[in-house]
Order: structure tokens, then C-alpha cells, then sequence
């Protein structure tokens, strides 16, 4: 089996369960499908659960979404939810298997189907908006959950209205058998060609201060799981790829309690995909979990979101630079993630955007992306947190005092010298976005790549100000910037809140 090199994975209801009011039928069922059909998709990964425990298909080691839901949000555009519950229970009255469908129907358009489980789904955690997709079991066993006091993970606040979380606490035996009996159920059960275990939807798997300790239980969770579905598709004769979503770094997975540098050496699933779990970031770390899969069977793909804290809804020339980004790390596939789902909003047939399409149709190939023009960023903060107030990401950055810089990298993977010599390249420049910045009060210097650059045009705003580097001395690799105060008066510090290298061309 060839290795894929486009995987698209479905929201699992955002343009089907609440896209169409109950009774839901098969043929809308499949919309996901058919709209990417013909594209270069390889692989399609649909999201099992409506929330962590709840399905659209019966299963041992879950409820049918609804069961024993009396009390549904009342909020107006709050009707999907129970939405959902009445279309799962139409499709079921129709002897409708929702897996089943969609692993035949991708079948019959040319894809690989991939079940994918949300490892740990806080969305139930919203009380006002989502309890419905509690499980009966879960509120049955209160001491298999993390519950309260509610996690406080750096730069993500979850859901904290009841100081209390629904997540499941991965420390009990009792939980890691249960996701295990529904993966092997799942890949022994249906048609399927890989399978999906997505543990950045929630972030979190035990109690806090107790993930050190959660370290070995998780390997051997994982050891099982690879063991397990190995024998199932030897029994099953058929290629069989499993497939991790992890955090975006080393440092953030160890932090989780996911020992995903022992899971790489030790070979426990086929593919992972290192990235943020809700925003694009194009830092991901892929350099640094290809070189941990340097002498094994493990491949690292690139993980895409449309959504981009700060820089807004991700057009075609952010998703491309992040693509080239990561190819040039030596990513082995793109992997979208909730792509239909925060798709621009559209009118008449509901369809992607040509733009939208178009992309489906050429990020797989590095060669195709090429010369397609490029917004690449440095990623910011999900609540917009400093590094040093508990931010995980580089932006935003405060400079406190003249004489203080600071560093930021982009990794560019246009071959620009090349470009450059057959002038294909229009324009490049660099721009910064600012907060709080009085140009009267503050003088800083931008450097890229060691080169010195000239005074770059002014934007003021009531609320930042953008800064913009024209011909810049950009470079395919690693791109240094730095920025140095050189005079803060009267002012207590110069905030930067965005960083974008753009390439234009011909």
C-alpha cells in the first residue's frame, strides 16, 4: 500500500448531523465525502464521537448519542444539538451504520476510510451548551473523571464553568481498558484501512501534577493498542496504518503525559501528526520528530488548520507556507484538520469555495505549491499570553527596556535563490504588528538573517501598529528575526503581537 500523502479528517457532524434538520439520510450523511471526491484526498478520517463517549453507531463501550438526554439547550442556534440525536436515532430506525456507510462509500470514491477516536473530548465540559453529550457511564462512575478542581493548563482555559471536567482520568486501568475495547472493536468490526487516535482534541489525561506518573501507564496503554491492532489485521490479511495526532512539541507532550519520543523509537503507531490542537501553528516541531523517527518505520506529517490566532481565517497562502514548511522538514503527508468544518461561510450549493477546493487539489505535491504565493507566521498565543505569563507559543513578546531583543524563527521552504534567478519572485517583505506603540516614545530595529533592515513603512491604528519590510533578505530554511529596542521613553514596553513573511510571485 502506497503511503498516503493527503489525509482529511472530518468533523464527523459539523456539514451533516447539524447541517440538515432530522431526519437526516444517508445520501446527506455521505456530504463529506462527496464534496472531496475527485480531489487528491488519500485518506479519509471521520470523527466517531459526539462527544468522548457518545456515537452515531452502536458499540459496546459507548451510548448512542441522546440516550437519556431529558434536558436540551433551550439558546437560540442551539437546535444542532439535539439535532444530532434525532438523525442518529433515524439512520439506526433505517438499520443505518453510520461507520459502515462512510467506509463504503469513501471506498467507492477512491479513499481509505480511517475511524477517528477524540482521545479526550472536553466539549462536554460546557455545561450551558453541550451536557447532552455526557455519557450515561461517565455519570455513573464520577471517580473515573478528572473532575474538579478543574485543570489549569498553561495558555488553554477550557471549559471552567463548573470547575469541573468530564475528561477522563487515564490513570484508572479501568478507563484505558475502555478506550482499548473501542479501538479494537472498531478496526476488528468495520472496513476500515487505518485508524485515527486523536489525543489533542482535550488536553488533558490525569489530574494535574500527576503526569510524570502518567508517563509509563500511557506507553503501555499504547504497547496494547499497537499489539492488538497489529493481530487484527494480520487476521484480516490487509495493510493497516494507525495514525497519532500529538502536541505540537516534545516538551508539550511529555508535559501531557504522552511519552511520544518512546512511542516513536518503540514504533507504536505508523503515523504522527505533531501540531497544535486548535489553531495553525506552523512552529510545529517536524524537524525534531523526524530526526526522532531517524532509523524506524515512523513517519511525521504536517498537521493544517483554516483558523490562525491573531492572523484570522487561514487563506490558500497560509496553509501553502505552512505545507512548505513542513515538506522541507521532511513531512511525509498533510494532514487537514477541520477543514469542512471551518470552511468560509458560503450560500447556494453549501460547497467549498473554488479556493477552498483548489487547495484539496494541490498541497499534497510540494512540487505544485511551489511557486504559490506565501504568508508564513510566527504563531501567537491561543489566549494571547506571553511566554512569561504562561504562553506557549512565541507571541505574543514584550521588550521591557532599551537595549533588549529578542529572536523569532520561521522555517521558509520556497526555494527563493531559485525563484529569484528566474525571476518568478515579485515581492517579499516582512511585517510586524505591534500594540501600544508610540512611534514618539519608541525606536526598535528589525534585523533578518543578520542583515540590518531599512525603516519599513508605518500603519498607525487606534490599537497597534503594523510595521512592513519591503525586499527582504529572505532564505529557503531557517529565518532568524530579531527585534531590539533601541529607545523606550515613557513607556513601559514595546508588545510585538504578529510576525508575517510574505512572498509574492510573478
Amino acid at each position: 500500500m502506497t503511503f498516503p500523502r493527503l489525509i482529511f479528517n472530518s468533523d464527523g457532524d459539523s456539514t451533516t448531523y447539524i447541517a440538515f434538520e432530522p431526519p437526516i439520510t444517508p445520501e446527506q450523511a455521505c456530504r463529506d465525502i462527496e464534496e472531496i471526491a475527485g480531489t487528491s484526498v488519500e485518506v479519509f478520517c471521520n470523527s466517531m464521537g459526539r462527544g468522548d463517549e457518545t456515537f452515531s453507531h452502536p458499540t459496546e463501550f459507548g451510548d448512542i448519542y441522546g440516550t437519556d438526554v431529558t434536558e436540551w439547550p433551550q439558546a437560540e442556534g442551539l437546535e444542532y444539538v439535539r439535532w444530532m440525536a434525532d438523525s442518529t436515532r433515524a439512520l439506526l430506525d433505517q438499520g443505518v451504520n453510520i461507520i459502515e456507510l462512510l467506509a463504503a462509500r469513501a471506498h467507492a470514491r477512491g479513499m481509505q476510510f480511517w475511524p477517528a477516536l477524540r482521545m479526550n473530548d472536553i466539549h462536554e465540559d460546557d455545561t450551558e451548551r453541550w451536557s447532552a453529550l455526557r455519557s450515561t457511564f461517565k455519570k455513573e462512575h464520577p471517580e473515573l473523571l478528572i473532575g474538579s478542581p478543574y485543570p489549569k493548563v498553561s495558555g488553554y482555559r477550557g471549559y471552567r464553568q463548573d470547575d469541573f471536567t468530564w475528561a477522563f482520568d487515564f490513570a484508572r486501568q479501568e478507563v484505558r481498558d475502555r478506550k482499548l475495547g473501542l479501538v479494537l472493536e472498531t478496526c476488528e468490526r468495520y472496513d476500515v484501512d487505518g485508524f485515527e487516535m486523536d489525543f489533542q482534541r482535550g488536553r488533558w489525561y490525569f489530574k494535574q501534577g500527576e503526569e510524570a506518573e502518567g508517563l509509563p501507564l500511557m506507553t503501555d496503554f499504547m504497547r496494547k493498542v499497537r499489539a492488538g491492532t497489529a493481530e487484527i489485521a494480520k487476521r484480516k490479511g490487509r495493510p493497516f496504518t494507525l495514525m497519532l495526532r500529538v502536541p505540537p512539541t516534545r516538551e508539550r507532550c511529555l508535559e501531557t503525559g504522552l511519552d511520544v519520543p518512546t512511542w516513536i523509537r518503540e514504533e507504536l503507531a505508523d503515523l504522527f501528526i505533531p501540531m497544535d490542537n486548535a489553531y495553525l501553528d506552523m512552529g510545529a516541531e517536524i524537524a525534531a520528530f523526524k530526526g526522532l523517527a531517524e532509523g524506524t518505520s515512523c513517519r511525521i506529517g504536517g498537521g493544517l488548520e483554516r483558523f490562525s490566532k491573531l492572523y484570522g481565517y487561514a487563506g490558500n497562502d497560509m496553509l501553502y507556507a505552512a505545507a512548505s514548511s513542513f515538506w522541507h522538514q521532511g513531512a511525509s503527508c498533510i494532514y487537514l484538520f477541520n477543514y469542512d468544518c471551518h470552511r468560509l461561510p458560503r450560500t447556494g450549493s453549501e460547497c467549498y469555495t473554488p479556493d477552498e477546493v483548489q487547495l484539496l487539489h494541490e498541497i499534497h505535491d510540494p512540487q505544485r505549491i511551489a511557486r504559490r504565493n506565501k504568508r508564513y507566521t510566527v504563531s501567537v498565543d491561543m489566549q494571547l499570553n506571553t511566554p512569561e505569563r504562561g504562553g506557549e507559543m512565541p507571541l505574543p513578546y514584550e521588550l521591557a527596556e532599551a537595549g533588549q531583543s529578542q529572536a523569532f524563527s520561521i522555517v521558509v521552504g520556497d526555494d527563493v535563490e531559485s525563484a529569484r534567478r528566474e525571476q518568478a519572485v515579485a515581492d517579499t517583505w516582512l511585517r510586524l504588528t505591534c500594540r501600544e506603540y508610540d512611534p514618539d516614545l519608541v525606536e526598535a530595529s528589525v534585523s533578518l538573517n543578520g542583515q540590518l533592515l531599512d525603516a519599513g513603512h508605518r500603519i498607525e491604528l487606534p490599537s497597534s501598529t503594523t510595521v512592513t519590510f519591503r525586499e527582504i533578505p529572505v532564505a529557503q530554511g531557517t529565518n532568524r528575526i530579531e527585534v531590539a529596542v533601541d529607545r523606550l521613553d515613557g513607556q513601559d514596553h514595546l508588545r510585538i503581537e504578529g510576525i508575517e513573511l510574505i512572498i509574492a510571485y510573478s
